[in-house]
């Protein structure tokens, strides 16, 4: 089984890819390959390492689409295409980090995050008016009412991609926030054709998330120690010195996928190599 990046570069070098590399390779082992669509950062390692980058204009011409794409179900679609990845992979963001080993079982889960037909408010902004606009689409058309937009790994299926972008592709558009959002659309469409046991994070307990500021160190080590956490994530507001901290102690050595001759951490990281125990 494959990992599967989408990559557009950080205001950070590309750090956070580097941690969630690192994680890969220290918690899910039995990864055959990873590959990287879009951005290549200058450190990341090649085919022989295991890693595999496909840069946007490679696939994007059979559109023909406009690169950089950026909307990410035709991302989805586009990487479904590519040899390079296998029938079954787990997709990962650059955000994403495991905090302790994951197995095939567990990574396979069928997360969701909530029912939005249970809420009261919609919110505001352009991410949440894109959820909104999706769930109004999917209900519309006949599919369930779950938000799976968990920013935890998700196990996904070539074909699954495939025939839903068949589905739905009249609705699919070029811009980053129209149309349906590509995970909850998809796993949408999986879960009304392939219906599997689903998992309710916040019952779970396996993500611990930081958003909007950044978090304390000891809330962090604090949060991230608890028995059952497995994914960490976090936005751009929230990766501040201390989660940096947190990761520099957590992951402090170049993984497989990074060059040998890169350094283990890039100019203005924060560079700390105390280890953290880890299960």
């Amino acid at each position: 089984m494959d990992v599967l990046y989408f990559l557009k570069h950080s205001a950070f070098d590309d750090l956070e890819l580097r941690y969630s590399l690192r994680s890969i390779e220290r918690h899910m082992p039995w990864v055959r390959r990873v590959v990287v669509f879009g951005d290549r950062p200058e450190w990341l390692a090649g085919p022989e390492s295991g890693i595999f980058h496909v840069p946007d204009e490679a696939i994007a011409w059979i559109g023909p689409y406009r690169t950089p794409v950026a909307n990410t179900f035709l991302m989805f679609y586009l990487t479904a295409l590519l040899p390079e990845l296998d029938e079954e992979y787990i997709f990962f963001s650059d955000d994403f980090v495991l905090l302790r080993d994951l197995t095939p079982d567990e990574a396979q889960r069928n997360r969701y995050l909530q029912d939005l037909a249970t809420l009261d408010s919609r919110g505001t902004g352009l991410w949440k008016d894109s959820l909104w606009r999706t769930h109004d689409l999917l209900k519309r058309l006949g599919y369930g009412t779950l938000n799976y937009e968990t920013h935890t790994p998700a196990w996904f299926r070539k074909q699954w991609v495939l025939d839903a972008y068949r589905d739905l592709r009249d609705f699919v558009t070029e811009d980053r926030w129209q149309g349906p959002m590509s995970i909850t659309a998809i796993l949408s469409h999986v879960q009304k054709h392939h219906p599997r046991p689903l998992v309710h994070l916040e019952t779970e307990g396996s993500r611990v998330g930081f958003y909007g500021k950044p978090p304390a160190y000891d809330e962090i080590v604090s949060l991230a120690s608890a028995a059952d956490a497995r994914f960490l994530n976090y936005d751009d507001s929230a990766f501040g010195p201390d989660l940096q901290r947190f990761l520099a102690r957590r992951f402090p050595h170049p993984c497989r996928y990074e060059r040998p001759e890169t350094p283990a951490s890039p100019t203005g990281a924060i560079i700390d190599t105390v280890s953290v125990p880890v299960s």
